[in-house]
C-alpha cells in the first residue's frame, strides 16, 4: 500500500495531538512532521516535499495563507488543506487564490477528513459544507451566475487554470495545444472582464466553479 505522506502545521499543540490521533486511525496515511509556525513550515515543505500539508491559517510568524503562497512559487503538486475556524468568504478565497486545494474547518468529524484528504488528491477541491453553504446563499440560485453563459469548454480551462495549472499542463490534460489554451483563456478574460490569472480564479471561485 502506498503511504500518503503529510505534514501538519498548527500552532495548537492539543489540536495537533487530536489530528495526528485521527490520521493514526486512516491506513494508507503518515505524519512525516509537525510545524508550529509559518517558517517551519515552509522549512519542512521544502526538507520532505509531502503528499499533503495541513495547513494552519492563524499561525505565528508567516500566516497558512502567506505560507501557501511561498510555497506555490515552487511547488506545484503537493496538495495544501487549510485548517481554520475561520469561514469568512473573503479568507477562505484569499487562502484558495494563494494556492489551497481545499479548506476544512476545524469543528470536521473523521469522515470529513478523509474527504477531503481522498478529494485533495485526486484533483478536486475540498470545501466544508459550511462554507459551501454560505457561498451558495451570496451567489444566489444555481444557475443564475455568470459562468452559466460560458461554453463547457471556457468552464473546464477556467477550473484548471484556478486549480493552479500551467498553460502547457491544461494543454496536456485537455488533448490540445497551448495556443489553443491561450486563446480560451484570452476569450474568458474578455468575457468576465479579468485582466490576469488571479482575476480568473477568483471568479471561478465566486461562481462555483471550483469550491
Amino acid at each position: 500500500m502506498d503511504i500518503r505522506r503529510i505534514i501538519l502545521a498548527d500552532d495548537q499543540l492539543l489540536i495537533r495531538v487530536g489530528i495526528r490521533a485521527l490520521i493514526e486511525t486512516l491506513p494508507g496515511y503518515r505524519i512525516e512532521a509537525e510545524c508550529t509556525d509559518g517558517h517551519e513550515a515552509i522549512e519542512a515543505m521544502r526538507r520532505i516535499r509531502p503528499d499533503v500539508l495541513l495547513l494552519d491559517i492563524a499561525m505565528p510568524g508567516p500566516s497558512g495563507i502567506e505560507v501557501a503562497r511561498a510555497i506555490r512559487q515552487y511547488d506545484t503538486e503537493t496538495k495544501i488543506l487549510i485548517l481554520s475556524s475561520i469561514d469568512r468568504p473573503q479568507v477562505v478565497e484569499q487562502a484558495m487564490l494563494a494556492g489551497a486545494n481545499g479548506y476544512l474547518l476545524k469543528d470536521f468529524i473523521l469522515s470529513e477528513l478523509v474527504t477531503a484528504l481522498e478529494m485533495v488528491q485526486s484533483g478536486q477541491c475540498f470545501m466544508s459544507p459550511r462554507i459551501r453553504d454560505l457561498n451558495s446563499n451570496s451567489n444566489g440560485e444555481p444557475g443564475q451566475t455568470p459562468s452559466a453563459a460560458l461554453t463547457p469548454r471556457q468552464t473546464e480551462i477556467l477550473r484548471l487554470v484556478a486549480s493552479g495549472r500551467t498553460t502547457k499542463e491544461i494543454a496536456r490534460d485537455l488533448g490540445i495545444s497551448p495556443k489553443t489554451v491561450e486563446f480560451h483563456r484570452g476569450r474568458l478574460m474578455e468575457r468576465i472582464g479579468a485582466h490576469d490569472v488571479t482575476g480568473l480564479t477568483r471568479f471561478a471561485f465566486q461562481t462555483g466553479v471550483v469550491c
